[in-house]
């Protein structure tokens, strides 16, 4: 009698499996059937009221509004879901969803192109350059695609300048020596061309930058737009230089077998809706970084602009020095294509 209880509660489990794994067909590479409710979870990395943040709000409701609610999006911001590269694994798995997310370069070192120094020069470059029908955006689709992820595009938070405790005259000089240590990020994209224009450059933590710029164990630091030395380093800083010298944009990305599953009307929504996030973007940071010089200047910070002249002398010379020895870190045919550009 106990055999037969124990083979019935088997076939019982199982049935119950199976059920459990067609209701969730939807988000492992099955199409959508019509009436289908769908969750999204999205990541962010970016704290609640940033203006990337408030994007993903944005778009979450408008997907519901949409589809009369068949897909809730449910935003989780400032990390919580996990840092940049543990998501970005998490949605290429299909164990998360959606992100906005900075591109892992420690997973491949061709996520790292958008960062390219002086890929973009300004504003006007933008959406020629990394968007959605360019070059880069579709090499990035072809190596996010080998991780089972799909690029949707881009939100633009700034272009990157240097903050400094000591003042600077002669940047414009270029491979000649500025006298300063200037901390970077670890990653031969950031720090390549800090060394070619004439820095000394040191790899410090991010979350010891602050001490080390109060201490003296640097005197600057590159990898951040006016936004982020105003927030994280006004007492701190004493000169800010709007150099241009990379365009800080988070990709928001999805699992590919999810939006490859969705039906075709709902699929050209998600695409289309994150196509107006990056524009809308655009003009939020081209805002959003006058707005920051401003506050700065307002802390007492010299802030230095540089005409568009000068941008492109810094292009040309980072192009011509700094991109071929970007080969070994993103192959030959990645920098050649850049150079034709």
């Amino acid at each position: 009698m106990k055999n037969k209880i124990f083979s019935l509660f088997v076939i019982l489990l199982a049935s119950l499996v199976v059920s459990a794994c067609s209701s969730s067909e939807g988000a492992s590479g099955e199409k959508e059937k019509a009436g289908d409710t769908i969750d999204i979870r999205l990541s962010g990395q970016s704290p609640d009221d940033h203006p990337s943040t408030q994007a993903l709000y944005k778009f979450a409701k408008q997907v519901k509004e949409k589809t009369e609610g068949r897909i809730n999006v449910k935003v989780y911001p400032a990390n919580q879901l996990g840092d940049y590269t543990t998501v970005y694994k998490e949605i290429g798995r299909g164990t998360l969803d959606m992100a906005l997310i900075s591109l892992p370069g420690e997973l491949d070192d061709r996520l790292r192109l958008n960062f390219v120094p002086y890929l973009v020069k300004d504003y006007k470059d933008i959406d020629s350059v990394i968007g959605t029908d360019s070059y880069v955006f579709n090499k990035l689709q072809e190596v996010n695609n080998e991780q089972g992820v799909q690029l949707l595009g881009f939100h633009a938070n700034g272009f990157g300048g240097i903050g400094t405790t000591k003042e600077m005259t002669n940047l414009l000089d270029l491979g000649e020596d500025k006298g300063l240590l200037l901390r970077v990020p670890p990653d031969d994209v950031f720090r390549q061309p800090m060394v070619d224009i004439g820095f000394r450059t040191v790899t410090i933590p991010y979350a010891d930058l602050y001490t080390s710029l109060q201490t003296g164990a640097a005197d600057g630091w590159s990898g951040g737009e006016a936004s982020l030395n105003y927030l994280g380093y006004r007492d701190v800083i004493k000169y800010y230089y709007q150099t241009n010298d990379f365009f800080n944009a988070d990709a928001l990305i999805i699992n590919k077998s999810l939006l490859d599953g969705l039906n075709e009307e709902d699929r050209k929504l998600i695409e289309e809706l994150s196509k107006e996030m990056m524009a809308e973007s655009i003009e939020t940071s081209e805002s959003y970084d006058k707005e920051y010089m401003e506050k700065l200047k307002e802390e007492g910070i010299t802030v230095v602009e540089f005409s568009e002249e000068e941008v492109n002398k810094l292009a040309e010379y980072v192009r011509e020095n700094t991109w071929p020895k970007l080969k070994e870190r993103l192959g030959d045919d990645i920098i050649d294509e850049l150079l034709k550009e």
